[in-house]
Order: C-alpha cells, then structure tokens, then sequence
C-alpha cells in the first residue's frame, strides 16, 4: 500500500511511503512506527503490526489546516475498520464506493486495487482509526465455516466491482470492542506468545462485528434518529464509557448531552440496541473481567472501581455475566 500526503492545492507532496502488503508467511511479529508529518500542518503517525496474513495498523492525526492523503493498494484486502474518534472522509477514485466515519464506529471491507483520498479540515479533537487487514489468503479459511452472513458477504464480492462493505450504515463499537482493540494496543507480550494473544482478540473482534452485524440486521428499525440527536446519544455513550466508578444519572446525562430522558432512553435503545445502563453494566463487568485476568487487581478494588458499594452485589453481577465467581476468575 502507498500513501501520498499532499498540501491541500494538491502541488506539493509532504510524505510518501509504500507500506509493506506482502505478508503472508510471516511466522514473526514485526512492529513498526512511523511519523507521516509533525509541522506546521498538524501531526499525524501510524503505528503497525503484522504476522502471517495480518496487518494491524493504528493511526492518530490532528490537523491544524486543510490537508489531502492519497491512498493506493495494489493488492487486495479484508479490512476491519474501527474509526475510535474524530471524523474521516474517503473518496474512491476507482469505484462508486465513498466512506464516512464518525467517532465509535466501525465496518467490514472488501477492498481490490483500491485507490482513494482522504480530505480533512482543520480538527478539534484526534482523529484515531484502528485497521485489521486479512490477505485472501488468510480469510478464506472462513470461506467454509457454515456462517451465512459470511458466505452471503463472499458471495456478494463480484470481481469486476472494486470494493464492498459488510454494512450498509456504519455500527457502533462496542464496550466490548473498545476493550479488545485496547488489548490489542497494549499487549506486552513477546515472540510466539504476543502472536497467539493478538491473533485470539482480533479473531474475537471480527466474532462481534459479525453477531452484532446479524442481531442489528435481523429486524429492519422502526424509525430513524435525527442526526443532531445521534451524536448527542454518541457523546452520552462516551461519557458512560469515562466514568465507570461515579456514572451520571439518567437526568445528569440527559442535560450533558443536551438531550432530554425520553430521547436519549429511546434513540440510546436504536442505536446501540441496549438501555443506557445495561450498556454501563456491559461496561463494568467487561472492565472488571480484564482487570482481574490481566492486571490481577483484588476483588475489592475491581468492585469498588466497577461502582459497587458492596463486594457482593459486585459478585452476583459478575457470576451472572460470566457464570464464575469472580474470586475464582482472580485465582
């Protein structure tokens, strides 16, 4: 893949790098970072890590004037994109496919010799995407897994036609997902080991794109959500995501965002398909979980940390969710 950062009259080219495409056969973990610009434009870098058929590539830029990034692939691609924050938009040279993406969201792509731009204005926040590419080769040992919504998405990848999406409107990410893609940042592990521990999380993140893709699918919603009102409920989500231990109440939510209960209590259910506070639930116990696999916290201090008074109430929950106490998950 190259990429080619341009001044935004498009006469000047400030970087260009060809990104490595070939990487099936791999058996190592190679990581790479790199600077695409730090000056007077914004900055902007892209972090990678890649082993056999898999190339995970997170990138964070802040823009202080208008900037163009061409993109061009030469090979075709599985792409898992996850837009964290920020806005991005890509125009296809090649096909009639264009991407939006706002902040928590995320898609599945097919891509093939795609070539494309990507325009950003000045930005007020980081613009923060995550990327998980599969090789042909590697994805089509799911080309046989009696999954129908991957079949049907194999099945709709015409050759002549240059790129296609496993859904047709972006989805939210996921509590989750945002904790797997964290693993996935964070991961200290070495060798082998690293690759076993990214290779299960990014196959557990692709699990939920596509259950989550059929559970949203299944039914056809009822109404649509005005688009004002979609951020308000998104900046609702993310307030709920940073602030585990003391979480607002329905009201103190409802006036952050600028939008009353019943709206945010009706659009939070459409677009995220749980209730404001099951989804802080999901939150909690997905938090409490990997705090006690991974950072081997006590269970008082995970209770306390997940909002919880009481050690046992924090216990009932937790063997609910995940069928286990969490003082045996601890040992």
């Amino acid at each position: 893949m190259k990429i080619t950062i341009n001044d935004s009259d498009l006469d000047e080219i400030l970087f260009e790098k060809d990104f490595h495409a070939a990487h099936d056969g791999i058996t190592d973990v190679i990581e790479q970072e790199t600077h695409l610009f730090d000056n007077k434009i914004g900055h902007a870098a892209i972090s990678e890590i890649w082993f056999d058929g898999v190339h995970a590539l997170k990138r964070r830029s802040m823009l202080h004037q208008e900037v163009c990034m061409n993109f061009k692939s030469d090979y075709s691609v599985f792409e898992m994109h996850f837009s964290l924050a920020g806005h991005a938009e890509v125009e296809s040279l090649n096909s009639k496919y264009d991407y939006s993406f706002g902040p928590q969201q995320h898609n599945f792509f097919y891509s093939s010799n795609f070539e494309g731009k990507f325009r950003g204005g000045k930005q007020e926040v980081p613009n923060d995407v995550f990327e998980i590419h599969f090789t042909e080769n590697y994805f089509n040992r799911f080309a046989d897994s009696e999954s129908k919504t991957i079949d049907k998405f194999l099945k709709g990848i015409d050759k002549q036609e240059i790129s296609n999406s496993l859904s047709p409107q972006n989805m939210p990410i996921t509590a989750q997902m945002n904790l797997l893609l964290a693993d996935i940042s964070q991961c200290q592990r070495k060798g082998v080991l690293k690759r076993l521990f990214l290779e299960s999380k990014i196959l557990e993140l692709f699990l939920l794109q596509i259950e989550q893709y059929e559970s949203t699918h299944s039914v056809v919603p009822s109404e649509k959500i005005r688009k004002e009102d979609v951020e308000k409920i998104h900046h609702a989500k993310i307030l709920l995501e940073q602030n585990i231990t003391s979480p607002y109440s329905l009201l103190e939510l409802s006036r952050k965002v600028g939008l009353n209960d019943f709206k945010l209590k009706k659009g939070f259910k459409i677009l995220f398909g749980t209730t404001v506070f099951g989804y802080l639930h999901e939150i909690r116990m997905q938090q409490s979980k990997r705090m006690l696999l991974e950072e081997n916290k006590p269970v008082k201090e995970v209770a306390a940390y997940c909002g919880y008074q009481y050690v046992q109430h924090f216990t009932t929950a937790f063997k609910n969710k995940f069928g286990i106490t969490p003082g045996k998950l601890a040992h």
